[in-house]
């Protein structure tokens, strides 16, 4: 079973029995109009938001976590990438290394189906192994984001004997 970390502290299982995790793009960008009215798109900074609701029989014992201070986030749910032609992708640097969290990789196939396909990874460069008949291939990773993370919300019901949560991290 996967496990969600927070800083030092791991998620109990269950606690987590039921878990979302959203990535949301944070950024300073426009749309900006010439006179003409075409558009002109300016970025400058991109991050990411990610919000973890769960639920589980026991809290999750989120309380004692200092939200003063910056937070290592080891998510819970992998996030993917589409390699180009020679079935490579650059990975981010920041995830996940621990046993079981390890980058994989998926031929896509024709019929919508997908393949498990070895990968290798040098300098953060995922090369997928051909698959015969592949229309694609993606690689997926699970991220390892450095974030502010806000108070919990948390709640339960005595009559269901449950507890759910919600933790909302912005990238540094």
């Amino acid at each position: 079973m996967k496990i969600l970390k927070i800083g030092s502290v791991e998620i109990p299982a269950r606690s987590s029995l039921d878990i979302d995790q959203t990535y949301e793009p944070l950024g300073g960008e426009t749309i900006l109009r010439t006179l003409s009215g075409a558009g002109i798109k300016q970025a400058t900074w991109q991050k990411t938001r990610t919000v973890i609701s769960g639920g589980g029989w026991i809290p999750p014992g989120l309380t004692h976590l200092d939200y003063t201070t910056q937070q290592s986030v080891a998510c819970i749910v992998p996030r993917a990438l589409i390699c180009n032609g020679s079935r490579m992708a650059t990975l981010p640097a920041a995830r996940r290394a621990d046993t079981g969290y390890e980058p994989w990789a998926w031929a896509l196939m024709p019929d919508g189906s997908v393949i498990a396909s070895e990968v290798t990874i040098v300098s953060h460069v995922a090369t997928v192994a051909a698959v015969t008949d592949a229309i694609g291939y993606q690689v997926l990773y699970y991220p390892l984001i450095t974030c502010w993370c806000s108070r919990p919300n948390e709640s339960g019901s005595r009559g269901e004997a449950s507890y759910r949560w919600e933790l909302a991290c912005e990238e540094v």
